[in-house]
């Protein structure tokens, strides 16, 4: 997988590196030998799905949008027992479909955009 763009808040999954703008595309390693199913990209954060339903995010996470507590390149947890087939993202949040057509959110919620109504400004753990 390739990725390029705006690098500042590690969204672009390629880890520790010194460019806050990556200009030229460039070879994403933690990803060779894995199959990327679907990909999402928020503002400053980005969901990975493999092949085998497993979620990946990464980026900023200020608003809760990665799904866990840390601000890196992990698996969302919550969704351990899901099949993911698809995600998309907005600008602070997330939503993933699992192969049994539930949708799952997490992120910024204060207008509405998790599908459900809640007082939280954000959530970090999928519902």
């Amino acid at each position: 997988m390739l990725c390029w763009g705006n690098a500042s808040f590690g969204q672009l999954g390629l880890g520790g590196i010194d460019e806050e703008i990556v200009v030229e595309p460039r070879r994403c390693n933690f990803f060779l030998n894995k199959i990327v199913r679907d990909v999402g990209c928020g503002s400053r954060h980005t969901v990975f799905v493999l092949d085998d339903g497993t979620v990946y995010t990464c980026g900023c996470n200020d608003l809760g949008q990665l799904g866990h507590d840390k601000s890196r390149k992990k698996p969302v947890g919550a969704l351990d027992a899901q099949t993911i087939i698809a995600v998309s993202c907005g600008e602070a949040h997330t939503l993933a479909l699992n192969d049994k057509g539930q949708v799952f959110s997490w992120g910024l919620a204060k207008d509405g955009q998790l599908g459900f109504s809640m007082t939280e400004e954000y959530i970090r753990v999928p519902r």
